[in-house]
């Protein structure tokens, strides 16, 4: 008897063809599994807690069996709770003014100490070494400070409408039809007569248009012989659209008002100097931190002139000069809002720029938020500048130094004007901006730095996604999906590879929905096997490459929360969540937990798409419990039967029985109990009928 034999699983998840397509053995779901070597799905380990950390404590950094977090209080108002892992340790990153630490950006490790750059409540970077700050770099930057306090969802809905005028109730005194926007929002098929009342006839046409449906919708209301048109949704969309009424006979109307007076909870503009540093309006989030994270996208996202980045902290965001010195000074700040949306300046008397200074250092540099060593030297980027400290001092980066200096990468290739990451790249330095990756020769001897080739049309949205894959191989979140720069061949030449492919439809709209979250992606390199972990709020996205055994796969992690920091020890991965501290694996990388794999495989056919098959039976080779369902209707994947549930390869045990009668089958398993688990193959047999 025939029978569909998927061998393995080593295509992984793919977005790329229909359900009804898709190649046997890739998959449409495969959640909290990874892909082996061999092809077979493996259920993910356990994420151990080993800590909750301060709360006043963030980031994350480990090497030699030492974890380290970051805080700006004193060492004494830094409490661990009892039974915290002695080998965690705390690094103090002071500001001089005391504000507050609010994120590390980057950390590093230079002789076994740790470089980090820090962002603080005032929106400054700071870097330091080994809990020192580094007064080379001086962030001289004029700045304001705006909270969000308040606002909600939604706004008001434009209004517009007129004034049934004349008419009598004679035949053929009627209006044929309401447009908006030339939009029909009445049935035209059904023209509204005059009821000789100019009143009455009013409240038919309301109820006209609430009684038809059209895209976009509208509602009305009648008060005396005033219809008012309301537009479905709130806000600014609908402001300006005219508003029109197609009569016959001696059907009047007047006083014809357009859409107008939609408002949205919004910030509508900021102003610095009388100079937008908007492009559009930013609408009230979820909440005043989200709100104050989206403006703060807007502002970096708009090139204004003079031009403004921005940070955002909580509810505050930072308005922040690109350059340094005191020429901003006093420039006045204006916020423009509707809605219900308040803000205030903090502290509230300053709504101006202040801060702006020149460098308390000769050669002090404003600093930036990614630090990497490469041979010897510390490496920064800040703008559009690749500096780089003396050699085996990276307290020292002062031009003139003994190696000490920087590139303005902008001179360069168009595209590098706001530098994001920097990877080993073979004997070379890729450093990433967004829409351009420039390879680089760097020495000891700074006079021996050489730009060895320039990839435009990709770069990286998020610093902390650029992860080494061996020395020849960089991977990175792009704003078309993960991809990777490696060695086109024996020259070493770099070209841009597309690993991410398979799931660029799950990225792109990860993308659109919430770039900030995407920006602030974390990656990491899994050392036992090999693997590339990009987390993206609370899902990661799992790459396992294996060349030699033909596995290029990708898989999904659903740990239950949103990984803030990476960070590897040396012996175990470890992994940071609000103040909740991870190990992948526990201590001895072979914890497992009851974590729901998830496995949905597309329809298969058999090679024959059009022949009815009577689905009679399974097999499956596997490891602990897995609960099996298929589906059946080409039309539709979500609708289930389930089949059986098994607890062990069931090959020469007498196939699991079933009944199904269609062209094409899908199957989908998932285990639930607690241990590891296995799915190696499936097989499932068949008769073949007519063809359909």
């Amino acid at each position: 008897m025939p029978y569909i034999l998927v061998d393995d699983f080593r295509g992984g998840l793919d977005t790329r063809r229909l359900n009804v397509t898709a190649n046997p053995g890739t998959l449409v779901t495969l959640k909290n599994a990874h892909i082996t070597r061999g092809g077979e799905i493996e259920k993910r380990q356990a994420f151990v807690s080993l800590a909750t950390l301060p709360s006043n404590t963030t980031g994350l950094a480990a090497a030699g069996g030492q974890i380290y977090v970051f805080g700006s209080d004193a060492a004494s108002s830094v409490t661990f709770a009892s039974g915290t892992p002695s080998n965690i340790n705390y690094i103090r990153l002071q500001h001089p003014s005391g504000d507050d630490l609010t994120k590390v950006l980057s950390v590093d490790f230079f002789d076994g100490k740790v470089y980090a750059a820090a962002e603080f409540a005032d929106g400054r970077i700071y870097h330091y070494y080994d809990g020192v700050r580094i007064t080379d770099w001086f962030d001289g930057r004029a700045r304001a400070k705006i909270q969000i306090t308040g606002g909600s969802l939604g706004g008001t809905a434009a209004t517009g409408g007129f004034t049934v005028s004349a008419g009598t109730a004679n035949p053929g005194d009627d209006v044929r039809v309401i447009r908006v926007n030339n939009v029909e929002i009445t049935d035209i098929s059904t023209p509204i007569a005059h009821t000789g009342n100019n009143a009455t006839t009013a409240t038919n046409i309301a109820s006209a248009i609430n009684n038809f449906t059209s895209t976009p919708n509208y509602t009305a209301a009648a008060v005396s012989d005033v219809v008012t048109i309301t537009a479905a949704d709130v806000g600014i969309g609908s402001n300006g659209y005219a508003v029109s009424a197609v009569t016959q006979g001696a059907f009047g109307v007047s006083s014809v008002n357009n859409m107008s007076g939609g408002v949205d909870n919004a910030i509508t503009d900021i102003t610095v100097n009388g100079v937008s540093i908007l492009q559009s309006q930013v609408k009230w989030a979820a909440s005043n931190s989200a709100t104050a994270a989206a403006l703060a996208v807007s502002i970096n996202d708009f090139t204004s002139a003079p031009n403004f980045e921005a940070a955002a902290f909580g509810d505050f965001v930072n308005i922040i000069a690109d350059d340094p010195g005191a020429g901003p000074n006093n420039q006045t700040v204006v916020v423009s809002v509707a809605g219900n949306v308040t803000t205030v300046f903090s502290p509230s008397s300053q709504n101006y720029l202040d801060g702006g200074a020149a460098s308390n250092n000769v050669n002090g540099y404003t600093p930036g938020g990614f630090v990497r060593p490469v041979k010897n030297k510390m490496y920064a980027l800040s703008d559009s500048l690749l500096h780089f400290s003396a050699v085996s001092d990276p307290d020292e980066w002062n031009d003139g130094s003994l190696g000490a200096g920087f590139i303005n990468l902008a001179n360069n290739a168009t595209g590098s004007e706001d530098l994001k990451a920097i990877a080993n790249y073979f004997d070379n330095i890729a450093v990433f901006a967004e829409q351009a990756v420039q390879i680089w020769f760097v020495d000891a001897d700074e006079d021996l730095n050489q730009q060895i080739q320039v990839v435009v049309n990709t770069g990286t949205i998020a610093p902390n996604s650029v992860v080494e894959f061996g020395d020849n191989d960089v991977f990175y979140l792009s704003l078309s999906g993960i991809r990777s720069l490696r060695a086109r061949d024996s020259s070493n030449a770099a070209f841009v590879g597309d690993i991410g492919n398979p799931i660029d439809e799950l990225l792109a709209a990860e993308i659109r929905s919430n770039r900030l979250q995407c920006e602030q992606g974390q990656a990491i390199l899994e050392p036992r096997d090999g693997r590339y972990f990009l987390a993206i709020g609370s899902t990661i996205y799992v790459f396992s490459y294996f060349p030699y055994s033909k596995v290029s796969a990708w898989s999904v992690y659903e740990p239950g929360f949103a990984v803030d920091n990476w960070a590897y020890d040396g012996k175990q991965i470890l992994c940071r969540a609000g103040n909740g501290l991870y190990s992948l694996g526990g201590s001895d990388g072979n914890t497992y937990d009851s974590s729901s794999v998830e496995v949905q495989m597309p329809f298969l056919d058999a090679g024959q798409a059009a022949t009815f098959k009577d689905f009679y039976g399974l097999d499956v080779t596997c490891s602990n419990e897995w609960d099996i369902s298929v589906a059946t209707d080409p039309q539709d994947i979500a609708t289930l039967e389930a089949v059986a549930t098994v607890h062990r390869t069931t090959y020469g045990l007498g196939r699991v029985t079933m009944t199904g009668y269609s062209t094409h089958i899908a199957p989908r398993m998932t285990c639930s109990k607690p241990g590891p688990a296995k799915l190696g193959n499936i097989a499932i047999h068949y008769n073949t009928t007519e063809s359909g």
